[in-house]
């Protein structure tokens, strides 16, 4: 295949599979803006190594091992291990344990159902931070709050959510 047909074909597959790869970076890292980094660094990496991608097996899954990869090297990079809410080992397990689409389901059920769970007034901390795309700053001013308010009532329902979704994961559902 020619650069020209190997650049349409990456393209394309690329293309296919972006939202998907952000929404998988996006559960790993809840954070925009470092999803963005580590899908710019992913797609650099996917091309280089376009070349040992077998057609014959889903890009997606391919790519996803990638995304992965940026996700770790990212968070070490930045060294702010708490910042996120999943622990490395519950990466791991939620990218080898089990098969990609099923993982998917599996932890977007997980993940409503332990929204659901909270109070509503947490809930709506949730939406306003990680659905509207406004600052935590602009969150605090929005709830009357100090950010370091905010941000410590964020960090306890982060970690109420990481336990809820480890014990449905590890309970199959």
């Amino acid at each position: 295949m020619d650069d020209y047909e190997r650049q349409i074909q990456f393209t394309q597959r690329f293309s296919e599979c972006e939202r998907a790869m952000r929404a998988f970076a996006l559960s790993l890292i809840p954070n925009r803006d470092d999803v963005d980094d580590v899908i710019q660094e992913t797609l650099k990496e996917l091309w280089r190594k376009f070349d040992e991608f077998d057609p014959g097996r889903p890009f997606l899954s391919w790519a996803n091992r990638f995304v992965y990869r940026q996700v770790l090297i990212h968070r070490r990079s930045t060294a702010i291990r708490l910042k996120y809410m999943f622990s490395d080992e519950l990466l791991q397990y939620m990218v080898n344990e089990q098969p990609p689409l099923e993982h998917d389901v599996a932890l977007s059920d997980a993940l409503d159902n332990c929204l659901q769970l909270l109070a509503d007034d947490q809930r709506e901390l949730v939406r306003l931070r990680y659905f509207t795309g406004i600052s935590l700053k602009e969150v605090a001013q929005k709830l009357g709050k100090s950010p370091a308010a905010i941000y410590k009532q964020i960090q306890r329902i982060r970690h109420a959510i990481q336990k809820c979704v480890t014990n449905r994961l590890a309970q199959g559902g």
